[in-house]
Formats: C-alpha cells, structure tokens, sequence
C-alpha cells in the first residue's frame, strides 16, 4: 500500500509556478504536522513551523524557509476540494483494502451526519454557519469521505453527494432523521448498501404509523407473537439505564411502502434513564431495508453514535474544528478535510495503540519523528 504522500503527489497545483517558493504537498504535509503538534489555524501553524524551521528545511529539502500563514491560507483556498476529497477516498480505500481481514462483522458500518463549524460563521452573508456531512466506518473508526452543506440547502441534498464519492457496498449505512428520505434509501440500494434510518416528524405520516403501531402491538398479545425483543441494562455511577429494542418484520401496513425502497424491518428503541433519582423515557423509531435481528439492529443503532462520540468529539475537542475562523469556501473543505487525515493518522497509528487520542497527540508534538513515521511510512497491516 502507497504512503500518504504518494497519494498527495498526485493533486493539481493551480498556481503560477512564477516565483514559487514552496510546493504544494510540502506544504500539506507541514499542515499536517501543525495540527499533530496542537496547532488548529494557519497563523499558530505557520508560527509553529517557524520555532522548527531547521527540522522541515532538513526534512523536506526548503529552500525558502517555513510557509507563511498567508501563504497556507492561499493554497488552502486554490487546492480542489472535489479532486483533494477524491485522492482522501482513495487513500481511504488502500486502508480498508489492507484492513480488510480485521473486518469481521457480516457488515461494514457506516453512520453519516452533520456537523457545524460555527466560529467560522459568516455574518456579513445572513450569519449563515458552514456544515460539513460526514462518513465514518465504525469498524476501523476512521473517516472516509465529507461533503460541504451548500449555504441555500440542507443536509438532506447534501448525503446524496455523499453517497456518490464513498464505497458502501456490502454495509449498513446509518443516519439520523433527516437522512430519512425516499430517495436516499433509493441511492443506498442502488450502490449495493443497506440502511437502518431513524424516523421522526419530518416523515409525519411514516412517523405517526410508527409510533401507533408499537404503542398498539406491545400491549397486544396476537400482535406481540411478531415482535422480537433485546434489553441491555447498564449501571454506572449513580446511573442506571435500560435500553430496550423492538423489531417487526411485519411491514404491510405502511402507507406507500413501496416508495422505501425493500423496506423489510421497522423497528423502536425505548430508553430509561435514571440519574440521582430522576428518570427520563426516550423513544426513537426507525426503518431498514434488512431483516437484522434485534440484538443486531441494537448494535447498529447504537453504533451510530460512534461518528459523534469519536469523530466529531475529537474533531472539536482536540483539532479545535470549532474555533476554526476560516471562511473561504475552498479554504474552509480543504482545512476541514486536513483534519480527518489527521484524524485517521492517529488512529490507525500502530506503534501507540494503547495511548488515548490525548496523550498521542502529546507524544507529536513532543517528537516530530512520530508524525513523520505516520506521513512518510506505508500503514503497516497489523496495528
């Protein structure tokens, strides 16, 4: 498998190659090891590479010194997204394709949601706040493809996109409410995916048909004979919680079921939740395409979270994604997509696999030569 700086060897340089003192995938890479280092904007990068000019002059072979933040900024701004995000997906691909014997359930998942970069809201423009959809495959917990919300639409035209650039063949695919749409059950079928969707009001009539079934089919003994049950109980703390998991394979009944696409499963979830004493009952209700039994759909509704609690978490609590200020478009994409690669660098890291995200980071930036070992050397097949 190709390092990762085969894969940016092959990006387009838009720029005038007049006067040109740094080149293009120097220039990511350095970035990248700004970010490893605890650095999450151009003007802390470029200072930071700076303090450690010496090191990158002797590692990439400069002739001009460090890149200036100006300088990071306008690369970041002429770089493709479309071609940048289409050289990440087949760096991401090489990975699974090398991983592919550690995937050992019957298949892959893939949550997809939304995320907000809300410091970089544009005020001047309608205060609109910037929101990439993402991709995540649960089982190697890494990234592997984004699409930028366009500023007049929404995420529901946006995960179509999505589901264009990234491979899900032979997975379930996973996204909240808004991702329940006709269509996009149509567009996952069609590349040969499966999906497990949540349903809520924005889908008033499926919603209403859902939620009247199981409050009718619980408590009926004829109709409890089709409903198949998993509770898992969980106490920790001063916390008690009891997740309950309800699925039917009987379906018929759905107005228009034939618009969902090879709609088989609907299935409701029923959380309690006691803390100090306080409870709190939460429903959730969903469809799929496969018939999982209940203790498999728990899993995959469960491990939906994981793109929230793991990606994005890190993305914001560790890469600062956040307080991220930048605005131009492309600018924007490509520094977001920067630090998924950053993101999935550290976890597929195979020599600090028992150390939190945290201390690893703490590690780069005490040595470069670990950042350099993950950039410059092939992602070795046990990790």
């Amino acid at each position: 498998m190709n390092s990762l700086i085969m894969f940016f060897n092959e990006l387009t340089d838009t720029r005038d190659n007049r006067g040109l003192k740094h080149e293009l995938t120097d220039c990511i890479v350095m970035s990248i090891y700004g970010i490893l280092a605890g650095h999450y904007d151009a003007e802390n990068i470029a200072y930071f590479l700076k303090l450690n000019e010496e090191y990158f002059t002797n590692e990439l072979g400069l002739e001009y010194g460090t890149p200036s933040p100006d300088t990071l900024l306008r690369i970041y701004s002429l770089i493709n997204p479309e071609e940048f995000m289409n050289i990440f997906v087949s760096w991401v691909k090489s990975i699974i394709e090398e991983k592919n014997k550690l995937l050992k359930n019957k298949y892959k998942l893939i949550p997809i949601d939304g995320k907000a970069i809300k410091s970089a809201t544009d005020k001047i423009n309608g205060g609109n706040i910037p929101y990439v959809v993402s991709a995540f495959l649960s089982d190697l917990g890494i990234s592997i493809g984004q699409v930028k919300v366009d500023d007049k639409s929404n995420e529901i035209t946006a995960i179509p996109d999505l589901l264009d650039l990234i491979d899900i063949t032979n997975s379930i695919v996973t996204i909240d409410a808004m991702g329940c749409q006709k269509d996009i059950t149509q567009k996952i079928i069609d590349k040969e995916g499966h999906y497990c969707l949540a349903v809520k009001n924005n889908q008033k009539l499926l919603y209403s048909e859902l939620k009247e079934y199981f409050d009718f089919a619980l408590k009926n003994k004829e109709e409890l004979k089709d409903i198949y049950q998993h509770v898992e109980l969980s106490k920790d703390h001063g916390r008690i919680e009891r997740r309950e998991h309800f699925i039917t394979y009987n379906v018929d009944f759905i107005y228009g079921k034939e618009n969902w696409k090879n709609l088989n499963l609907i299935g409701m979830t029923r959380n309690y939740r006691e803390i100090n004493g306080e409870v709190s009952i939460q429903e959730k209700f969903y469809i799929s395409d496969l018939k999982l039994s209940a203790k498999e759909f728990a899993n995959y509704t469960r491990g939906h979270w994981s793109i929230e609690n793991n990606l994005h978490w890190i993305l914001d609590v560790h890469f600062r994604e956040d307080w991220s200020l930048c605005k131009e478009e492309n600018a924007l994409k490509n520094l977001a997509l920067i630090r998924k690669i950053c993101y999935n660098l550290t976890k597929l890291d195979p020599i600090n696999t028992k150390l939190s995200f945290k201390k690893k980071l703490t590690l780069y930036n005490h040595d470069l030569d670990n950042i350099k070992r993950l950039v410059f050397n092939v992602i070795p097949t046990e990790y």
